[in-house]
């Protein structure tokens, strides 16, 4: 082969070679997303209907029922749902009736899309069918009596009347499994609302649910309607956040103080206690903590005994998390928050009980009477284990300072809080109380996403380098003549690929992700169609999608994956192209705020820049910023939008 056809033949192979070569080694680098691709989520139901007891009774009157559900969808098929319901039943029989028969009931459930199974998954079907079945638990209370009004059975209440058994749940209700199994049908009324008709048998693990033992244990069915919330998007327990503000707090707490043991519960025994806390809040949504205690109760069951005088000292170490902050996402302006919490601790009590035949039982004094029994804690108190379980609902007033209501039952390692001893159950002491809370100043950090090295694309021969080879080659070779030269200049240009790129911004209004009907920003995308009627096929469309840094974090993440879909639709219905399109949401755009403030007119725009870049919170230093200089408000629109680059090849 002489030189000029070893140098045409490898400029004509490297001018192939070469954008084959870009696009292949950047294509892989980012994760693609398309339309049709099923998205877990979250959602949330709320359900009331109706209830009928299937045991031994003959005849039966329908009761209520109702229920809240959080649930998770995995896929287009399975999904995990957690209900908890309140509800009544009632039965007769040929000598007695039900008077009375409540529950509490709570059950973990597998659902499964039937409908999806034989048919497929279609994200446009409105209607699904799902079968369900788990298990839980439900604590229930019945009475039963006799035509003359007798009563005959009593379970569940908190008292010893007419021989009542008393059990470990709330109010002393009877706990025992079950094992719901149902029918769920669902109806999408749009993308995030849902109706839904729930048909449910419950099988439960005793035989006295309706008051009598037959042998056969009891069901009953409920057939209801209710609502579905999906979160989707706006569910984020699973998200991981690149910017997170910690704080120390301290908080001061006082109530109402109240015990539930071998006694009857009366208004008159409610008494008081206040706590004072230090505590560490964490990654936004979660706190530990710890709080020191004080307060006093008292109790009386009726013919029996009365709790003269009992107070305690106690301390205890608290986990929670913000409920609402791990559905809907960190939001430093939201002013509510649901802190669940639980916890392990000790009280150290003294208490004093007097019995109807004049007897008298102290616990934890110093004395060394007869009717005392010291304990091991200060000055003789007797010491036992607690574990707090509660929720709190908190307000934020300012940045510095909170209000919440709490409510927390313990639960403790004796069955003397009282003291009595019934041996039925462990006595547990609830408190009601509201407080105030100091945040210390946030110390916020910022996540640097890893991103995958770029890899520089090989350098292509241009058109001059081409040039210059043949030229380099006729002087080389004096036999080759200038028409074979033009001729093969143009062979080389006509048989390569050429590659346009074409971008453009769409702007968006404020909050919106909606594209306007007059939105005349669309040059990229006419350019490409043109370019298609000449010859060119669309080889490669990537959309980004971003949002203005003034909003919050999770409505800037929502804008902006939202931005860049419209625009992915936009460009797919514009274009009538059928290549995947890549999408990616890049949030708040402070890159494109920065640069902005660099090229503006703006006064101490470099440090204002710099002051941005450099901070842990920028969105705090935005504000600060911004009340100072409101021109940066102006900067704000242009990036508001999605960017759109569309690559043709010919």
């Amino acid at each position: 082969m002489n030189k000029f056809n070893f140098t045409k033949f490898f400029i004509i192979i490297a001018i192939m070679l070469c954008p084959t070569m870009f696009y292949g080694q950047s294509k892989g680098n980012v994760k693609k997303m398309t339309f049709n691709d099923f998205e877990h989520y979250l959602y949330v139901s709320g359900d009331l209907g109706l209830g009928i007891l299937s045991a031994d009774n003959i005849g039966n009157s329908i009761k209520m029922n109702g229920h809240l559900g959080l649930g998770f969808q995995f896929d287009n098929i399975l999904g995990a749902k957690l209900n908890l319901g309140y509800g009544g039943l009632n039965g007769k029989y040929n000598n007695a009736k039900i008077s009375k028969l409540n529950y509490f009931e709570s059950s973990l459930n597998l659902t499964i899309n039937f409908v999806d199974i034989i048919l497929g998954y279609d994200p446009d079907r409105k209607i699904s069918v799902s079968p369900h079945f788990g298990i839980g638990q439900i604590q229930y209370r019945t009475e039963v009596q006799d035509n003359e009004g007798n009563t005959t059975f009593r379970t569940g209440f908190n008292d010893n009347k007419d021989g009542n058994v008393m059990g470990d749940g709330i109010g002393r209700r009877r706990v025992v499994a079950s094992l719901p199994m149902g029918l769920e049908v669902n109806y999408d009324f749009t993308k995030n609302w849902s109706a839904f008709i729930d048909i449910t048998a419950t099988y439960t693990d005793t035989d006295a649910l309706d008051g009598f033992v037959s042998g056969t244990n009891d069901w009953f069915t409920t057939a209801n309607i209710g609502a579905t919330y999906k979160l989707r998007d706006k569910a984020n327990i699973f998200k991981h956040y690149n910017e997170y503000c910690n704080h120390w707090f301290a908080s001061i707490e006082g109530g109402a103080s109240f015990l539930f043991g071998d006694n009857n519960f009366n208004f008159n025994d409610i008494k008081g206690n206040g706590n004072i806390g230090i505590g560490y809040n964490f990654s936004n949504h979660y706190r530990i903590y710890t709080k020191l205690g004080y307060g006093i109760y008292a109790a009386n069951q009726a013919s029996n005994f009365t709790l003269k005088y009992a107070d305690y000292y106690e301390v205890n170490i608290n986990i929670a998390a913000d409920i609402v902050g791990m559905i809907f996402g960190y939001n430093e302006t939201r002013r509510i928050a649901l802190y669940p919490h639980i916890g392990i601790g000790q009280m150290q009590y003294k208490s004093t009980t007097v019995f109807d035949n004049g007897k008298v039982v102290q616990y934890g004094y110093r004395n060394d009477a007869e009717y005392n029994n010291k304990g091991g804690g200060i000055f003789g108190r007797r010491v036992v284990m607690t574990v707090p379980l509660g929720a709190e609902f908190t307000y934020k007033i300012n940045s510095h300072y909170e209000a919440f209501f709490d409510a927390t039952v313990l639960y403790a390692s004796s069955d003397i809080l009282d003291g009595v001893t019934s041996g039925n159950s462990r006595d547990m002491r609830s408190t009601l109380n509201a407080g105030f809370r100091y945040k210390f100043n946030n110390s916020c950090y910022r996540v640097e996403e890893e991103t995958a090295p770029v890899q520089e694309a090989p350098e292509c021969i241009t058109p001059e380098e081409i040039k210059e080879a043949i030229k380099k080659a006729i002087e080389d070779q004096e036999a080759v003549t200038a028409e074979t030269i033009r001729e093969a200049i143009e062979n080389a240009i006509e048989d390569s690929v050429i590659y346009n790129q074409n971008f453009t911004n769409i702007v968006f209004p404020i909050s919106k992700s909606e594209k306007l009907d007059s939105q005349t920003n669309i040059d990229a995308i006419n350019r490409a169609s043109q370019e298609m009627k000449q010859g060119s096929a669309v080889n490669k469309i990537i959309v980004e999608g971003y949002a203005s840094p003034d909003g919050s974090k999770e409505l800037n993440d929502r804008l902006a994956e939202e931005r860049a879909k419209e625009a992915a639709e936009l460009v797919k219905r514009e274009l009538g192209t059928n290549v995947e399109i890549e999408i990616n949401s890049k949030g708040a755009d402070w890159d494109g705020l920065i640069k902005a403030i660099e090229g503006s007119d703006l006064e101490n725009k470099n440090e204002i820049a710099n002051e941005i870049r450099t901070s842990s919170n920028r969105e705090q230093t935005l504000r600060k910023l911004m009340a100072e200089y409101p021109q940066i408000k102006d900067l704000l629109p242009q990036l508001r939008r999605a960017g759109v680059t569309i690559t043709t090849v010919k």
